[in-house]
């Protein structure tokens, strides 16, 4: 579930871009006027939706909960539907808590996401246009829609969908290389709220089992 937990993500753009002006916007401007909100964006919250269609077991997994972001990198996803969970980022290691197996999963943080990725994106990371080409996508569903695909031959394509007049963030869909999606939808959006440092620390409760290597992917 750590593909899924680096979902997501991002914020809300500080300069919005009236709808009808959009059409005649090129994906650098676009991107450049996402960046600049995202910049002024420290901390991040809001609820969410997650599907994977994970290939080669013909169906989908579903989840949802609640998502919490500061910046650089800390980041917090509580599995309220379907199997319970947490995902603890503290910028160190990443920790996959499941209560009902009684074990946690401590992977390093790198490890877990890289350096590329939704995670390059919400930390602000320079170089993401380095690793990416960015692309409008016309879905006519009233979104801006941008595409991230990797310039090298491997890697997974993002696909950013915003808000039309503000940029805000509505979704997030990864393919990986291995043909699993994900997709992540958020609502209740709170921008540059106050989160407890408590949020982005996790300790094993009594008990619990502490398995250092990534957990397995979902349907396995």
């Amino acid at each position: 579930m750590i593909r899924g937990a680096a979902l997501a993500l991002a914020a809300v753009l500080s300069v919005p871009l009236p709808a009808p002006a959009q059409a005649n916007r090129s994906v650098d401007e676009v991107w450049s006027a996402y960046q600049r909100r995202w910049s002024t964006t420290d901390t991040y919250a809001a609820t969410f939706k997650q599907r994977i269609d994970v290939e080669g077991i013909g169906g989908e997994v579903e989840s949802g909960g609640n998502f919490y972001f500061a910046k650089p990198d800390l980041m917090r996803w509580d599995y309220l539907d379907g199997q319970l969970q947490n995902v603890v980022g503290d910028g160190k290691f990443v920790w996959v808590y499941q209560p009902d197996l009684e074990q946690a999963y401590k992977v390093d943080y790198k490890a877990a996401f890289g350096s590329g990725g939704l995670v390059a994106l919400l930390a602000n990371r320079a170089g993401l246009t380095a690793r990416y080409r960015l692309a409008l996508v016309e879905r006519g569903d009233g979104l801006v829609h941008i595409r991230l695909s990797p310039k090298a031959d491997v890697g997974e394509t993002l696909e950013v969908a915003m808000a039309a007049d503000t940029l805000d963030l509505r979704s997030v869909v990864i393919n990986d290389p291995a043909g699993s999606v994900t997709t992540v939808v958020f609502d209740q959006v709170r921008r540059n709220v106050r989160l407890d440092d408590g949020l982005f620390r996790f300790a094993p409760p009594k008990g619990t089992d502490v398995i250092t290597s990534p957990p397995p992917p979902p349907g396995k």
